[in-house]
């Protein structure tokens, strides 16, 4: 179904849950910064030497491995998701425009569009139901792609919508070959601002925010 996409590794059992962000015209030192970890401590590593930095997040916080594409900063994770957070989202949205999707643990697969430092746009995708209120050019996006030929369902619909919306996306070869990558704990990570009215009524993603855990997922096909 995503062979030819970009996205081979997303329905691969080695991947159960994983976390994305994409944010325009960032560098990928710069990513890592407004998360919350310090780029001065990053190497580039292959996914398959990154073994020292998993075995850190066993005990909590997480593996942020980071690069750009076509003006488009990523930073992906596999054993939390510090990405779909509201502090690191406002911080990476700030002065640009950040998409993140997760893939939580208990099947959930929620996108948002934050720009300017706030959330712009957010729901669960493959959830029927009403247009979300304010912007929704993803949702339209989202939708339109359900409507392809072939059609695409549930979390293809999202990674369809955010390769139209960017124009990239993340093969299994850049997910496993070399990036910018470093250990990110709890207490580093950019807090969490206190809620904001502006934000749209149904972000509810509470749940959510604990719905990765913290499994060391396998480095090696």
């Amino acid at each position: 179904m995503t062979e030819g996409y970009g996205w081979e590794w997303v329905t691969g059992l080695r991947f159960p849950i994983w976390c994305v962000t994409f944010t325009r015209d960032l560098l990928s030192s710069e990513v890592m910064r407004r998360y919350g970890a310090d780029p001065r401590a990053a190497v580039t590593l292959a996914r398959e030497e990154a073994g020292e930095l998993y075995d850190l997040a066993l005990a909590g916080g997480t593996v942020l491995r980071a690069g750009t594409l076509d003006g488009w900063a990523f930073a992906y994770e596999d054993v939390s998701h510090a990405g779909a957070q509201p502090g690191p989202l406002g911080a990476l949205s700030r002065n640009t425009e950040t998409l993140c999707l997760l893939r939580g643990g208990d099947g959930t697969n929620r996108l948002e569009y934050w720009r300017e430092g706030g959330c712009r746009e957010a729901f669960e995708v493959g959830v029927i139901g009403k247009v979300p209120q304010g912007e929704h050019n993803l949702w339209d996006l989202v939708q339109s792609a359900g409507r392809a030929v072939p059609p695409r369902a549930g979390l293809l619909t999202a990674l369809q919508a955010i390769s139209d919306y960017t124009g990239v996306s993340l093969s299994t070869k850049t997910i496993q070959g070399p990036l910018l990558s470093v250990y990110l704990s709890d207490e580093d990570r950019t807090p969490d601002p206190t809620p904001q009215r502006s934000e749209p009524e149904d972000r509810g993603t509470s749940g959510l925010r604990n719905s990765l855990g913290a499994v060391r997922p396998p480095l090696t096909p």
